[in-house]
């Protein structure tokens, strides 16, 4: 892990173990924080091949973020949010067909030869491409590495949201995120209150 990795998961755990967050979503984020699942439902093709999938739509460090692993421990838990198009088969049988239909060795491809498999995946299995899409769009985006980079900190939702107009930030979403001041940066700021 490099040293900014080290100083973002720090300063994560800073945030979630401050008494800003409520205990339900500290356990929450903390589970999602050191989330890792070991590969059941895909073949170790397909799981590589939906890792490096993922890895080009949504640029991350799978070692940080296991959106793979967690797409994996969904289908074999058998959870789904359902519903489906009618023309798509379960979500298990619909992403092994959009995997199969990328080259086999797509993740070792050049960035634009990814890029037009993943376009041709696209129109040939459109319900496939949308749901998985936004199955890892969720998951990245729920995943507090995520939250702290983009500077969210609506999970600090103990100390309540006075300033609820447009464009006006609190305190906390001020200095939260890359760049902040970890020694005097939003957990100062709620040491006044």
């Amino acid at each position: 892990m490099t040293a900014d990795a080290q100083a973002e998961r720090t300063a994560v755990l800073a945030h979630l173990n401050s008494p800003h967050v409520s205990a339900p979503t500290r356990r929450v984020l903390l589970e999602r924080l050191d989330a890792r699942h070991e590969r059941q439902f895909f073949t170790e093709a397909e799981f590589a091949q939906l890792r490096a999938l993922a890895v080009r739509l949504l640029p991350h460090d799978p070692a940080e973020l296991d959106l793979t692993g967690t797409v994996d421990h969904r289908l074999q838990s058998g959870v789904t949010d359902g519903w489906r198009y009618d023309d798509t088969p379960p979500d298990g049988d619909a992403y092994r067909a959009l995997l199969a239909s990328l080259p086999g060795d797509f993740g070792s491809r050049p960035e634009a030869e990814q890029d037009e498999a993943i376009h041709a995946a696209q129109r040939t299995l459109s319900h496939a491409f949308e749901d998985l899409l936004a199955e890892l769009t969720e998951a990245f985006m729920a995943h507090p590495l995520t939250q702290y980079r983009f500077g969210y900190a609506g999970f600090a939702d103990v100390p309540g949201w006075p300033a609820v107009t447009p464009n006006t930030l609190e305190p906390r979403e001020m200095q939260a995120g890359p760049g902040s001041d970890l020694t005097t940066g939003w957990e100062a700021s709620h040491a006044a209150r």
